[in-house]
């Protein structure tokens, strides 16, 4: 069975579509060479991931690209309106010499915990 009926072929290009639009919308946004860097390397390691899972679980190809594809949007979904102040937030925190697991703004942290919810429910729901 595949996931809301594409093959597998049509679940890579997804996939793809979705990195690339992760790395347009929150790398270039990311203060620092170092955030950029992190920000690349996400999708890469929600990838193996997947590749684990893939290989661990015996899951399916299209269930496995689906899972990570909805996981990866949710990103660039949770973060709509708050790069600018989180970016603002990075680079005082890092001039200031402050740990910058406290810099993310509250509204996007909400923000991304209801993506996560509802993007992981949709991966959960396409893919049963």
């Amino acid at each position: 069975m595949y996931p809301l009926g594409l093959g597998v072929v049509s679940w890579w290009w997804l996939a793809i579509l979705v990195t690339a639009t992760f790395w347009v919308l929150l790398v270039p946004g990311m203060p620092t060479r170092t955030h950029r860097i992190s920000a690349a390397l996400t999708p890469l390691a929600m990838a193996l991931f997947g590749v684990g899972s893939y290989y661990a679980k015996h899951m399916e190809a299209a269930t496995v690209l689906a899972m990570y594809s909805f996981a990866v949007v949710s990103f660039p979904a949770g973060m709509i309106g708050h790069r600018r102040e989180l970016a603002r937030r990075l680079t005082e925190a890092n001039e200031k010499g402050e740990p910058e697991d406290e810099a993310a703004p509250p509204a996007m942290l909400a923000q991304l915990l209801v993506s996560l919810v509802v993007f992981g429910g949709l991966a959960l729901w396409v893919t049963r």
